[in-house]
């Protein structure tokens, strides 16, 4: 459109690559800014989640260890469980 109204073809291609060098830049920046900012928090929120699972682990861990003996002792009756122990 620009043409029509007498830019040139060597002002087209100079203006077609200045665009592109602009975008380029804004592009890099913008990445540069977001990206690394948004990369910290993202490692952050893991390793919060990372350690939090491993919290719940360590305290549902002992749990389910004791419901799984308390379970197997049951089914043996008071006077099976004395025998045993002897």
């Amino acid at each position: 459109m620009l043409q029509a109204i007498g830019l040139s073809k060597k002002q087209l291609i100079k203006m077609l690559c200045y665009e592109g060098l602009m975008y380029s830049v804004f592009a890099t920046l913008v990445t540069l800014v977001l990206g690394t900012g948004l990369g910290f928090l993202s490692v952050q929120v893991v390793v919060k989640t990372i350690l939090l699972i491993y919290g719940v682990c360590l305290i549902i861990t002992p749990i389910i260890i004791s419901a799984i003996c308390l379970k197997i002792q049951c089914r043996n009756s008071l006077v099976e469980r004395i025998k045993m122990a002897d």
